[in-house]
């Protein structure tokens, strides 16, 4: 086993070297033999491996913006499960990029294609991954709408008296290279109340440039005397994908 050498880590297998993260560093293993940074960066017997670095870098920065965009909805928490999962999401949806060649494919193209889009829909961040069975997303209005939602079934955290919810919009520039969030009100319904249609609009300029990604976000509350508080822990909370 040996450690990866590079501004970029590699994840995957390439030219029978498999790549991969131990322990949130990424390392590297070969079968009869090792190889060295100068290798992957000259020989041509590693173009291949090139290729893959460039379009692992764009994946990765794609990441970050779209994640550093979820700020208000994620904190600050350091979750290398989620970092691995969202990394495999943009590099399945540049692989949908069907018009670039190889080295050169991008997270962009491949949104313009079905397969990259229904990759990204219903991605979920967290453990809890509310049902969305009655949910709509138009995207012209920027507008989610549950037709009949219900926290029954729901497994409400002791204490818990409501459940929050709220729309947000990424637009994601990826020309700019940049992302910001467009969030609507927030809308609590009562661990009994009964089913009900809810809907929920974010303002999203009409100069905004880019790709609009919609999340929703949801999270067990506790009425104290009238003022709500969260719950911080991951199971307390959860963010999706609803529309793209």
């Amino acid at each position: 086993m040996a450690k990866q050498v590079g501004i970029i880590p590699l994840i995957g297998t390439i030219d029978g070297i498999n790549f991969y993260m131990r322990k949130g560093k990424p390392v590297a293993r070969k079968a009869g033999g090792g190889f060295t940074g100068k290798a992957i960066k000259n020989s041509t017997n590693m173009e291949r491996v090139r290729e893959n670095n460039s379009e692992f870098g764009h994946c990765s920065r794609v990441k970050k913006i779209f994640k550093d965009s979820l700020f208000p909805f994620l904190g600050k928490q350091r979750n290398e499960e989620l970092q691995g999962r969202l990394m495999q999401l943009f590099i399945g949806i540049k692989n949908a990029d069907l018009t670039s060649e190889r080295g050169q494919r991008q997270v962009g193209l491949g949104l313009q294609h079905t397969d990259g889009k229904d990759l990204l829909v219903g991605f979920c961040f967290t453990s809890f991954n509310l049902p969305t069975e009655t949910g709509f997303y138009d995207a012209i209005s920027s507008t989610y709408t549950f037709s009949d939602f219900s926290t029954k079934g729901l497994k409400f955290l002791t204490g818990a008296t409501h459940l929050e919810l709220q729309l947000g919009i990424v637009v994601l520039d990826l020309d700019q290279m940049k992302a910001t969030l467009f969030r609507s009100d927030v809308v609590r319904v009562a661990k009994n109340a009964p089913p009900q249609a809810i809907s929920f609009t974010a303002a999203v300029p009409n100069d905004a440039n880019g790709f609009q990604i919609a999340v929703l976000h949801y999270r067990y509350l506790q009425d104290v005397n009238g003022a709500f508080y969260g719950f911080q822990e991951l199971k307390g909370f959860g963010l999706k994908v609803v529309g793209g």
